[in-house]
């Protein structure tokens, strides 16, 4: 049964970034993913059940589930002090349903015949990397099709076939009212790549939270190597493509951490290759032209519009929070906050993660989510490398070093795909603490 179980979560992963909507009525529709967590889960605590303390010492870890925990609490208790109970109570739902993938994730990590330490064979990498290949060739073939049918073609029928699919009818329907997809590049307006998500942005989270692991593999792994460098460029290619700012300077930091971290530890030849890499890096932005260097450039451009965008929408965040600084307004009821008359679905956001949590859970929900992070970047400066057997958990923390940096311009936390993936690592990462 727990062979079962294992194989049920590797497909569950694969499925994550391609999940359908289920549109249980005009105003809520249902990620399919968060229900298919929570039936894992109980699969896995019924086949425990005569096993507790196994399972109790496969799952505790204070340093990161004692502060996760108490965020989670407190996410929980400010549905009593929320003035719009019903939107904290979605928030919270949201929370719980995505909240078991970090216990799912470090069982089976841990779990006997999991073969974490072998990046090369392991299916657990290869559950995360596969699916981003396929994401990837998709997102690449809609950019591409605005060039033989036309921007509008494509984004009719992203519109009409994708979002009612993928993303449920009333959160499609926002979308598709407030898109982020065209971005302008030198007088001329093109369709960002997006693939299966909403908008460029979760895209480049779930790209960015990926490709640090392949790098990873790249670095240490004897096998699949050419394989892995060809993964590698497709994604960042793809990645570029998404022209989302935030995530280029998340890319930048996650993939230069895991590059000075695994320097010491590798070989002569793998530092010559590590080298010939970043030279394909920057001729793959040459051959791009200054469409990306600009984009990333223009984000310290104060006065470019939604540059001028995001700091209002920050002050906003931090009036919100400077009203409730302990205990914040209730989880998910930020937008109330700015605009009560909003209906639930809405583009109202603080573009900042870190802000939202401030303004929502105030002070001491931000405290707790920082401690998170402490614990994992604790983990990240202690972790020694050994060959393959450390490959996968310096992915996984390059893939955390880049949801941190590109969260102070987004809120992906709050996409049941990114959120999902956020579980996992977290869950993964804190096997480091076990050991």
């Amino acid at each position: 049964m727990i062979k079962l179980a294992r194989i049920l979560f590797y497909c569950l992963i694969a499925y994550l970034p391609f999940q359908v909507a289920l549109n249980l009525g005009a105003d809520y529709d249902l990620a399919s993913g968060r229900v298919f967590i929570l039936l894992l889960f109980a699969f896995l605590a019924l086949i425990f059940l005569r096993e507790k303390k196994r399972l109790v010492r496969q799952l505790v870890d204070l340093r990161i589930i004692l502060p996760l925990a108490f965020f989670l609490l407190l996410a929980a208790l400010s549905f009593f002090w929320a003035p719009s109970q019903s939107w904290a109570g979605r928030k919270i739902l949201f929370l719980v349903s995505v909240a078991p993938m970090f216990l799912l994730a470090r069982y089976f990590y841990l779990s006997p015949g999991s073969k974490h330490s072998q990046f090369a064979t392991g299916k657990f990498s290869w559950a995360i990397i596969i699916p981003a290949i396929i994401s990837a060739f998709i997102a690449l073939a809609q950019f591409l099709s605005q060039f033989l049918f036309g921007i509008d073609t494509v984004m009719e029928f992203w519109s009409r076939y994708i979002a009612p699919l993928w993303w449920g009818q009333n959160f499609g329907g926002l979308v598709i009212s407030n898109p982020s997809w065209l971005v302008a590049l030198g007088g001329q307006t093109i369709m960002r790549a997006i693939g299966l998500f909403p908008d460029p942005h979760m895209l480049a989270f779930y790209l960015g939270m990926v490709m640090p692991l392949v790098l990873a593999g790249l670095l240490f792994s004897e096998k699949y190597k050419k394989t892995l460098l060809g993964v590698f460029f497709l994604l960042l290619i793809v990645f570029c493509l998404t022209f989302s700012r935030g995530g280029y300077l998340g890319l930048i930091a996650s993939l230069a951490l895991v590059a000075v971290k695994a320097w010491p530890a590798l070989s002569a030849a793998a530092r010559k290759f590590m080298l010939s890499c970043l030279a394909l890096v920057i001729l793959l932005f040459l051959w791009f032209g200054a469409s990306p260097v600009a984009r990333l450039i223009s984000i310290f451009d104060l006065n470019e519009g939604s540059n001028a965008g995001r700091l209002a929408n920050w002050s906003q965040s931090l009036a919100v929070a400077k009203s409730n600084p302990l205990l914040g307004v209730g989880s998910g009821n930020y937008s109330f906050a700015v605009e009560p008359s909003a209906d639930y679905r809405n583009s109202i956001s603080s573009h900042n993660l870190y802000l939202d949590i401030l303004a929502e859970l105030g002070i001491f929900g931000l405290l707790a989510w920082l401690a998170v992070w402490l614990a994992v970047g604790r983990g990240f400066i202690k972790l020694k490398l050994a060959g393959n057997q450390s490959a996968f958990l310096l992915g996984i923390y390059g893939g955390l070093v880049y949801f941190a940096v590109h969260s102070v311009f987004e809120t992906a936390m709050f996409n049941p795909i990114i959120a999902a993936f956020l579980m996992i690592y977290l869950g993964v990462a804190s096997y480091f603490k076990a050991k």
